[in-house]
């Protein structure tokens, strides 16, 4: 009889494996105009750009791979899928620390795009070894690393890219290899044969759950508030580094310390406030605050013009995290037991296509208006972003308005749930 592997080695490897690729992606951000000056001598208005093109490219390639890599975990099992993508990770990140042209730093964010969606294959071996009543347990805390990652990448890109802008990406390569060595020598396969299926193209479609859940026109509806919201949400990663450079004239250490200082906050909010709030408000309520803050946020930096003024709206930004939860309640509630996986697949296209057109915009409208031609405002991608929040207001008080007339899944209805809207 085949051993079942151990749920808590299996957990703490995925949980490494969650947290480095988080820290890969948040590294990389406060250090990002230093590295395109010493590549390739860009300016701050010239790099923005580039540096939106190497994100867009980075999300084509991650939507494209996670749900083949996915569909790859499914056939071979876990284990090799999740090696091979730590293995390129790590040489992603020398092929950044060394890269002596904008050539090479594109054929690394590719590799990195491939490489980088292993989420789906390690979040399907916590499903393999965990039973029904742990699963969201065991999810949290790989939600826990993974936020963890994104607080901690950017801190030490800031702080190691004082030093030298490359030793950032060393120190990762080197973490990463690590990791790889202790996954090849201890982590067991966790998918049983007989629990293998064929791959399959037709499953690798990366929008085949955003089309599958237009079966459900009112939540279709809020999907589209919330890709509004992730288009301007994006404008932080998009040009973050370049912005407070131009504005505040922030070193890599204070890049990377304002975005870990957002990053605890909104964990904080998320991880302490949000149950309380909604509880005592409902989630209809949170999403309008949620919305109102974020607005009036992007505002404040759209006209910042010192640190003291990025950091409130820093400060006010965070309470922008009840959001995401609250988001995901309402449509969940409203959506069948047996749709629900379809409904995160859609989520996560949705949150795919927006990392890919969001950079894009954001860095090219940066750019527009921080050249010596023309008006100057370095904060136009968040007033671009405000103006989004506005859409997704009037969006998702259309889409609260269906919500609320549609009768609730015979496998969801509970009273709580019909007190929702009320």
């Amino acid at each position: 009889m085949e051993k079942t592997p151990n749920s808590g080695r299996v957990l703490a490897f995925v949980c490494g494996v969650v947290f480095l690729d988080a820290v890969g992606l948040g590294l990389i951000m406060p250090i990002m105009p230093a590295l395109l000056d010493e590549v390739a001598g860009l300016s701050i208005s010239e790099g923005a750009t580039i540096a939106g093109l190497l994100l867009t490219t980075f999300a084509i390639m991650q939507f494209i791979c996670a749900p083949i890599l996915g569909g790859l975990s499914d056939r071979f099992g876990r284990r090799p899928v999740l090696l091979l993508a730590l293995l390129g990770f790590a040489i992603d990140s020398f092929i950044m620390a060394w890269a002596p042209t904008l050539t090479w730093l594109f054929i690394a964010r590719i590799i990195s795009g491939v490489f980088g969606a292993t989420y789906a294959a390690g979040y399907a071996c916590i499903v393999d070894v965990s039973t029904p009543d742990e699963r969201a347990k065991l999810f949290g805390y790989a939600g826990a690393a993974l936020g963890l990652g994104f607080i901690f990448g950017p801190a030490l890109g800031g702080l190691l890219g004082e030093y030298w802008v490359r030793l950032p990406f060393i120190v990762a390569g080197i973490l990463i290899f690590l990791v790889f060595l202790w996954g090849y020598f201890t982590f067991p396969e966790t998918l049983k044969p007989e629990n293998r299926r064929a791959f399959s193209w037709a499953r690798a479609n990366p929008l085949g759950s955003l089309i599958s859940i237009g079966r459900y026109p009112s939540v279709l509806i809020v999907l589209g508030a919330l890709f509004l919201i992730q288009l301007g949400n994006h404008s932080y990663s998009s040009i973050w580094a370049f912005y407070v450079s131009e504005v505040a004239g922030w070193t890599p250490f204070l890049i990377g310390l304002s975005i870990s200082v957002y990053g605890f906050g909104v964990a904080g909010v998320q991880g302490g406030l949000t149950g309380p709030f909604v509880s005592q408000f409902g989630e209809v309520r949170a999403v309008y605050f949620a919305l109102i803050v974020g607005f009036i946020s992007f505002l404040i930096l759209a006209f910042a013009q010192n640190g003291v003024q990025i950091y409130v709206a820093i400060i006010i930004g965070v309470f922008a995290g009840f959001l995401g939860p609250s988001l995901q309640a309402l449509m969940t509630e409203r959506t069948p037991a047996d749709s629900q996986g379809e409904l995160q697949g859609a989520i996560t296209s949705l949150y795919s296509l927006s990392s890919i057109l969001s950079p894009l915009m954001m860095a090219f409208l940066f750019s527009a208006y921080t050249d010596t031609d023309g008006v100057y405002l370095p904060g136009a991608p968040f007033l671009l972003a405000a103006g989004l929040g506005l859409c997704a207001i009037g969006i998702f008080a259309y889409g609260a308005k269906r919500l609320k007339a549609q009768p609730l899944p015979a496998d969801q209805a509970t009273e709580t749930q019909m007190e929702v809207f009320d």
